[in-house]
């Protein structure tokens, strides 16, 4: 019973050293991010009447990273504005033509079998994002990181088009790396994609998906 004490005691022990191993070895960083991103609503969809195009856009905001919680692995907090959304295309499939043979405007656009022209509406989304971020650091100079990402849509400057009202909320994930080239700052890339979706596009689900290119600058760490 002895000898079983002094092992529990010892593996304690041992438990409450490598804990505050840790928590000495962790560092704490804050700062500012910035850059710009491509997005798109769908690139899954296969359609001879609808198509949907990718759209920039812009992205900023604030992040808080642990780092050295466990070796390597970190945590990175951040609170980000994400202009996302992308363009949907509508071609007009009727056949009418005019007393000339040729093919006629109409309020969907110009349908030419030759040429294919499309109606373009750009859908512009508005996000307040939180993503938590688990990173990963084989480098000193290298983090690879991955997390979900729950996003707010506070405005839709979107072109009308009544067939669906977007959904608030979204639940996303998002996955990259960033590149330091100094002490304070970062060039982070970063591909996102909503689970939820934005909206109910017949039997398609409308989901955004972004890749972004940001510069990362701490304003403090300890």
């Amino acid at each position: 019973m002895k000898n079983r004490n002094l092992t529990t005691a010892g593996l304690l022990l041992t438990v409450l050293f490598i804990i505050s191993n840790i928590s000495v070895k962790a560092q704490s960083e804050f700062g500012v991010k910035g850059g710009f991103l491509k997005s798109g609503i769908n690139d899954k969809i296969e359609s001879s009447m609808f198509d949907f195009g990718m759209r920039s856009g812009e992205v900023l905001g604030l992040y808080y990273k642990k780092e050295n919680i466990l070796g390597p692995i970190g945590i990175q907090f951040e609170f980000l504005y994400q202009a996302k959304g992308g363009t949907y295309n509508i071609r007009h499939l009727s056949s009418e033509t005019d007393e000339n043979g040729f093919y006629y405007s109409t309020d969907y656009g110009y349908q030419n079998p030759n040429q294919g022209y499309w109606l373009k509406k750009p859908q512009r989304y508005h996000y307040f994002s939180v993503p938590v971020l688990f990173t990963f650091s084989p480098l000193k100079v290298l983090d690879i990181y991955a997390g979900p990402e729950f996003n707010y849509m506070f405005a839709n400057s979107s072109a009308e088009y009544t067939e669906w009202t977007p959904n608030r909320f979204a639940i996303g994930y998002s996955a990259g790396a960033a590149l330091k080239i100094d002490t304070f700052t970062k060039l982070d890339i970063r591909y996102s994609r909503d689970i939820t979706p934005v909206a109910d596009f017949g039997d398609t689900d409308i989901k955004n998906y972004s890749w972004a290119f940001t510069v990362q600058r701490a304003i403090f760490r300890k």
